[in-house]
Parts: C-alpha cells; sequence; structure tokens
C-alpha cells in the first residue's frame, strides 16, 4: 500500500501540470461561476470561515479570499502549496495556507461554516474516518461541500471505460493534448484497478459516498450527479463526459 508521504510527493510531481489547468480556468469566466454555485450552497452569514482540503494551487483558497471570505487551505503536498502560495501572491489575496493531512485536521471542533473539496476525495482510503473528521471541524449547521468524480471507472473494465479510452484516441487527434503531467494516455493502456482506485472497485459516485455520510452526523445529503456545463471548459467536457464532475453537499447537525 502507498504511505501518505509516497502519495505527497506524486501530487508534488503532478502539481506543475495540475496548476497550468488553474491558471487557464483563472483566465476564462469558470471563477464567477464557481463563486456563485459556491455561495448558493453555503450558510448565509457573511464573510464565512472556509477550509479548502487539499487545496491543491490554491484554486478555491484564492477564488472565496478574493470574495471577501477568511479561508484556511490545506494540501500534504509541498508542490502543491508552493504553487498555491504564488497564485495568493498573484491575485493579492492571503488565505492561510497550511501543510498537513486533512484526514487528521489541527482544528478545533465547530470552526469552521464551510468545508469545500474539489477532485480530492477520490485518493481517500478511509472515507468514514476522512468525512467525520471533516464534519468534525464544522460548526453545527455548517456545510459540507465536494466536487468530484469517477476518475476510478476508467480503470474497471466496462463500458465507461470504453468510452474514456475512445474519447481519448479522439480528443487527442482534435486537440493535440491531454490533460496528464508527461504527456502519456491516461486511460489507453493503462493499468486495470490501479491500487489508489481499489477501495471503490465499480461503485457508482456519489452513491458511494451517500452511503458514507449517512452514517455520520449530518443532514440535508443531497447531490447533482453533473455540474460540468458552466464550470468545464470545451476541450474538458470532451476527454472527459464519461466522468462528469458532481456535486456532494451535506450539512452538520445542529446540537440540541
Amino acid at each position: 500500500m502507498l504511505t501518505q508521504e509516497q502519495i505527497n510527493k506524486d501530487w508534488t510531481v503532478r502539481s506543475d501540470n495540475y496548476n497550468n489547468y488553474v491558471e487557464e480556468e483563472f483566465a476564462t469566466d469558470r471563477p464567477k461561476k464557481w463563486l456563485e454555485l459556491i455561495e448558493s450552497q453555503a450558510p448565509d452569514s457573511r464573510p464565512l470561515r472556509i477550509l479548502d482540503a487539499g487545496c491543491g494551487p490554491g484554486f478555491f483558497s484564492v477564488l472565496l479570499s478574493k470574495a471577501g471570505h477568511q479561508v484556511t487551505g490545506i494540501d500534504g503536498s509541498e508542490g502543491m502549496l508552493e504553487h498555491a502560495r504564488k497564485n495568493a501572491e498573484h491575485y493579492r489575496v492571503s488565505p492561510e495556507l497550511l501543510k498537513g493531512d486533512f484526514g487528521a485536521l489541527p482544528f478545533p471542533d465547530d470552526t469552521f461554516d464551510l468545508l469545500v473539496s474539489r477532485n480530492v476525495t477520490h485518493i481517500i482510503r478511509e472515507h468514514l474516518k476522512v468525512y467525520g473528521e471533516w464534519l468534525r471541524v464544522l460548526k453545527p449547521g455548517g456545510v459540507l461541500l465536494i466536487f468530484d468524480a469517477n476518475w476510478h471507472l476508467p480503470y474497471q473494465l466496462g463500458p465507461v471505460r470504453d468510452e474514456a479510452i475512445r474519447r481519448e484516441r479522439e480528443g487527442l487527434e482534435k486537440y493535440g493534448r491531454g490533460y496528464t503531467h508527461d504527456g502519456s494516455y491516461e486511460y489507453i493502456d493503462s493499468e486495470l484497478e490501479p491500487e489508489n482506485y481499489r477501495v471503490f472497485g465499480n461503485a457508482q459516485r456519489p452513491d458511494f459516498d451517500m452511503g458514507v455520510l449517512r452514517q455520520l452526523p449530518c443532514t440535508d445529503i443531497s447531490f447533482v450527479r453533473d455540474v460540468t456545463k458552466e464550470l468545464w471548459s470545451e476541450r474538458e467536457k470532451f476527454f472527459y463526459a464519461a466522468t462528469p464532475l458532481y456535486m456532494l453537499r451535506a450539512v452538520k447537525k445542529r446540537t440540541k
């Protein structure tokens, strides 16, 4: 089994590529759409105290700081955090950016109004433990907001893999490049069931996550299975239509 240190190093290797994606994103009108969506799902109070769990190059941390919220971003990858710091400086905002384990948070109970994560939960191996930790640091009535996709299914034999491979072949011809950090094929000739995805098998998400959250002290659990219409570029939609980004929302139960 991969250690957390190995996982962090892997994401540092990928950090330049992921930051390129974030820079492209900031150059469009998609940050405005992201902010509108996140604030529409958040508690009503303003400004919010927000935790960006697995902040990567800091897209959410910067975006939400620019909107006037008090943001803390945490990530285990030093490479990702280096980009996050540079992006924060570039956009003249000052989110608190910490290196640490987002599954063992260094914050007291009931600290944050909102916890957001994007493209993070597919690397978690103990979802019940981590989601429980995320809910712990939320205030009663605080919102957990997760964005992710079925990134594991293209590594399982079946129709999603077939569609992902077809789109990858056609996308490379159409656009000349994909999204991997080293220019390799993401799905074509890829290993089936890589270690970091074995926790899911062929389960569908966010249904898998809904089952986890129902075991925890939260309520109003809901999801939107596809939020890509205004949040993904046309190139991204072409490559990843078989695994659209979903939004999962839950509210921490209030104490009586």
